[in-house]
């Protein structure tokens, strides 16, 4: 139970860190390709809380990356 919840805090605070490093507050200020970013950062975290035997860089790298690529964008 620890563990999973551990994970959680962790992939929160990243999920948190990408999305204010894409400088986007608001949803009202998001545009389309931004929107589509945020559901695939959500849906990546997700997959991770769900199956707790998948290791936690399963998903902390692709969260990462999908912001990395928004701002290169």
């Amino acid at each position: 139970m620890k563990l999973l919840l551990c994970r959680t805090i962790i992939l929160y605070l990243c999920v948190l860190f990408a999305m204010r490093l894409m400088g986007k507050r608001q949803l009202g200020e998001l545009q389309p390709s931004e929107l589509v970013t945020t559901f695939m950062i959500s849906n990546v975290a997700s997959i991770c809380i769900d199956e707790p035997d998948l290791p936690l860089l399963s998903s902390l790298v692709p969260i990462l990356l999908i912001a990395a690529l928004e701002i290169l964008n």
